[in-house]
């Protein structure tokens, strides 16, 4: 294939459009790990000109771009969909809750741009915690127990559930947006945070092995990647910490199987695609999916023999999935680098 001659890749908390960035300093370094992971990836492959943003209240980052646009949440919209305009190719990074994500992927479709991750319908699919368990239990993989919550109804919900139990936002993303609550006391606290007046998903919480299988998608199928162990804090909220990878588990086979069967679940998943799960023996539960390159794709890149840059391209752009998907070593990530 030909490598497109310009590609805009945007990182959305780091890149201009996330208002509450002073008070998220975590979420800024898991974002500018994975962009300079896929701008080094992407130079090493060979776009002609590479393009990014970042923000204007940041210092200027040394990063490996032609273009570095400063951008503010002001003149985010704006600026984002300039950009797209003048790319052949876009690769976002962004949370998908209010539909940041699925936005910023219709907006550059609109500008003409081709992306270099999953599509719109996709994107909203997974993002929408209750409509993705839904297609997954449709396709008959293995899930916890759950129901939604209206706003209001989440002692009702909690009782059909059983505690202990996992109080998640429906639009959210990560961590900050869900809770473990082992008691009608914990839910409260969980409530507190999340909000009393938002929809939620209640799921059974399972005590096992926290992972995630990083998943190629075409659009003709998916193949797994690797599998990655992610250190988890359960609690109000869960705190990410990082992971490694490979992960080895007695689970691991069957994890990569129905990681790909999760992804073929959703329309419109493309390019670098995370599944979230729990192992437990030589089984797992499917917690969720992220359609969009992930934290774990620092440590991935660094194990898996070629470009995974070039992976993402060959998937999203000529339908051309990987054959040879050889590891070596095993790296631990984290919100700055992997090592």
């Amino acid at each position: 294939m030909t490598a497109p001659r310009t590609v805009l890749v945007h990182e959305y908390v780091t890149g201009g459009g996330w208002a509450r960035l002073p008070d998220t300093p975590g979420l800024a370094g898991l974002g500018e790990t994975i962009l300079r992971a896929v701008l080094a990836d992407l130079r090493a492959f060979g776009p002609a000109r590479l393009i990014t943003t970042t923000d204007d209240r940041l210092p200027l980052p040394d990063l490996e771009a032609d273009t570095i646009v400063r951008l503010t949440p002001d003149s985010h919209a704006a600026g984002f969909a300039a950009l797209a305009a003048r790319a052949e190719a876009v690769l976002v990074v962004a949370p998908e809750e209010g539909g940041i994500l699925a936005d910023l992927s219709q907006t550059a479709l609109a500008a003409g741009a081709r992306l270099l991750g999953s599509l719109p319908e996709g994107v909203r699919a997974a993002g929408d915690k209750w409509a993705c368990h839904q297609l997954l239990r449709e396709a008959g993989l293995p899930l916890p127990e759950a129901v939604p919550a209206a706003p209001g109804q989440a002692g009702r919900a909690a009782r059909e559930v059983g505690f202990p139990l996992v109080a998640k936002l429906v639009d959210g993303q990560g961590g900050g947006g869900v809770c473990l609550a082992r008691d009608a006391a914990e839910l409260d606290a969980a409530l507190a945070l999340l909000g009393k007046d938002v929809p939620l998903v209640l799921e059974r919480y399972h005590d096992g092995t926290h992972a995630s299988v990083s998943v190629m998608a075409a659009a003709s199928g998916a193949v797994p990647l690797c599998l990655n162990g992610q250190d988890i804090r359960p609690g109000i909220p869960f705190a990410y910490r990082g992971g490694v990878t490979p992960l080895n588990h007695p689970a691991a086979p069957a994890a990569l199987s129905l990681a790909v069967e999760a992804v073929r679940a959703i329309p419109g998943l493309r390019g670098f695609v995370g599944v979230d799960m729990v192992l437990i023996g030589q089984g797992c539960r499917i917690i969720e999916v992220n359609p969009r390159v992930t934290v774990a794709y620092a440590g991935v890149r660094q194990v898996i023999e070629g470009n995974l840059a070039r992976a993402i391209t060959e998937a999203c752009l000529d339908d051309i999935l990987p054959t040879s998907l050889e590891t070596r070593g095993r790296v631990t990530f984290g919100p700055r680098e992997a090592v």
